[in-house]
């Protein structure tokens, strides 16, 4: 397809930049010591409140145990991360179960405060109204005025008085039991909920990919690209819950699509560069018609993409560096192009598409997705991402799927489709692996994308 009047992208500087891992400096440190102790302090509190509510016989001591559990709970993700940089223990079963464990706590803390902030800060706002509710409250469950009955010239005191104690003790019950409901069903909702989704991610087969199949129409694809069939895998994070096993299942499955081409876009693997080798080998079967091409995500970047290269060739599969791979197809051209991540940076497109044929039909690898606004002004047909994950997390509420990390990115996860009849589109993937924590209540994804003229 032409590229005639595709806008050319602004160059101020030609200097490509390197994505470098986030330093953690002494001011880090205390600004995520500082948070850990909040964070473990405000649910101490709300455990502790909780307890009290249950009238417990030796409530210091159940308080001191909810103060032990919590403090290692907080600890525990910190120290999987130390275990994971000591060689002899890294992807030992120590150190995926305090990975693991840890990872979980983070999740339920997350979905707690989702639960116990928003709720203390209504109660902060409407207390004074409160206070005054429960006023007028307290003076309408005051006792009505009985007159006394007159028995033979005698007024007779001792049924009212113990009629007015007995609805007095029928009050103070039932407001009891109303206070207690009040105060302690919001902080059993506060730990259970969580509880049951973080339950969930855990027995949920967090290795259970789904195959998206999908076909896209393009108005101007070239007669011999219809029908070409596209698989791309993202964000694998080889390393302790991405096995070489678990990225041959992944190939088998691959395979099985019988894909013309396969595109990985990015991060293959989580921190360490001896996670390079299960990488290659684990896709070293990929079978297709025309290769394996991929692009670089961040988290390669920070391992050093130097290590990606010759590693990656000698098993089949092309790292393309702010390049293209132009491919003949029958007459027709088709540029492959990859770009290393690049969040918003234009120079990298620039520089590949130097390489491009005018008259081929654009494919972009860019494992950042929010890099589209810069593509569809660059005449990019479709474009290939991932990093997202589709946030590993998504809720049901009331029958609407959530995804939280909708908030964050302009194009967080699906399909795009914008320019003229939707011509320009961009797939986000939801990825395979794992970053951070290993539980995930989005399934990865495997998408098979078939291309059409509209």
């Amino acid at each position: 397809m032409p590229n005639t009047g595709k806008a050319k992208l602004s160059a101020d500087s030609h200097r490509i930049q390197k994505t470098a891992m986030p330093k953690f400096t002494v001011l880090t440190f205390l600004l995520y010591l500082g948070l850990h102790l909040a964070a473990g302090f405000y649910i101490y509190r709300k455990a502790a409140q909780l307890l009290e509510h249950f009238h417990l016989q030796n409530l210091k001591r159940s308080k001191r145990i909810a103060a032990s559990v919590i403090a290692l709970l907080m600890a525990l993700p910190t120290l999987g991360f130390a275990l994971n940089r000591v060689e002899d223990l890294r992807g030992s079963i120590i150190t995926q179960t305090v990975f693991l464990i840890g990872s979980a706590w983070i999740l339920w803390l997350l979905l707690a405060f989702a639960i116990f902030v928003p709720a203390d800060a209504v109660v902060w706002l409407f207390r004074g109204v409160g206070a005054l509710a429960k006023k007028i409250a307290q003076r309408l469950q005051t006792h009505a005025y009985q007159a006394p009955v007159i028995e033979d010239g005698h007024a007779s005191k001792a049924p009212v008085v113990l009629e007015a104690k007995q609805d007095h003790l029928a009050n103070a019950i039932h407001r009891s039991r109303r206070e207690f409901l009040k105060k302690v069903a919001p902080l059993s909702l506060g730990f259970a909920a969580p509880s049951v989704i973080t339950g969930y991610s855990i027995i949920n087969n967090r290795t259970d990919f789904i195959i998206n199949r999908m076909t896209l129409r393009f108005p101007h694809l070239p007669a011999s690209l219809r029908g070409l069939k596209i698989v791309q895998v993202s964000d694998i994070h080889s390393g302790p819950y991405m096995t070489q096993r678990n990225m041959e299942e992944i190939t088998e499955a691959i395979n099985a699509c019988y894909p013309d081409l396969v595109a990985l876009t990015g991060d293959f693997v989580a921190t360490q560069k001896d996670e390079i080798e299960p990488f290659v080998k684990g896709f070293r079967h990929l079978k297709s018609t025309f290769g394996t091409f991929a692009c670089a995500g961040n988290h390669d970047e920070w391992v050093g993409l130097e290590y990606f290269t010759a590693a990656m060739q000698a098993h089949g599969e092309r790292l393309l560096r702010n390049e293209t791979a132009v491919l003949k197809i029958s007459g027709d051209k088709l540029n492959v192009i990859g770009i290393d991540f690049a969040r918003s940076n234009p120079n990298l497109l620039e520089k590949a598409l130097k390489q491009a044929d005018p008259e081929g039909f654009n494919l972009l690898l860019c494992h950042y997705p929010d890099y589209f606004t810069t593509a569809k002004t660059a005449g990019i047909d479709l474009m290939l991402a991932g990093h997202t994950h589709g946030g590993q997390i998504s809720l049901d509420l009331a029958g609407v799927e959530v995804y939280p990390i909708d908030l964050f990115y302009k194009y967080p996860r699906g399909l795009y489709e914008e320019g003229e009849k939707g011509g320009q589109k961009l797939y986000v993937n939801l990825g395979v692996g794992f970053s951070a924590t290993p539980i995930r209540t989005v399934s990865p994804e495997i998408a098979v994308i078939t291309l059409m003229d509209a």
